[in-house]
């Protein structure tokens, strides 16, 4: 599979109809090593269904990616 045939293993979107693509490594039911992606559309709806579930988790996310934005400037 090569990155323009990835799909989200979450949403079924293609690369072209989302910003990015995220592969990592998975197991399928046979034991067997698979490959695994997620979009950031799923990495948001993630986000937001842990904020709902642990809302004081919220604010160390934050604190995360506004340290993500520092290091690539």
């Amino acid at each position: 599979m090569t990155g323009s045939d990835l799909i989200c293993s979450f949403c079924g979107k293609g690369h072209d109809e989302v910003l990015s693509l995220i592969r990592g490594a998975a197991v399928n039911e046979k034991g067997q090593k698979t490959a695994a992606s997620i979009c950031d559309e799923c990495v948001q709806l993630c986000v937001q269904a842990i904020a709902m579930q642990r809302p004081e988790w919220l604010e160390q996310h934050r604190s995360f990616v506004a340290a993500l934005g520092d290091i690539s400037r």
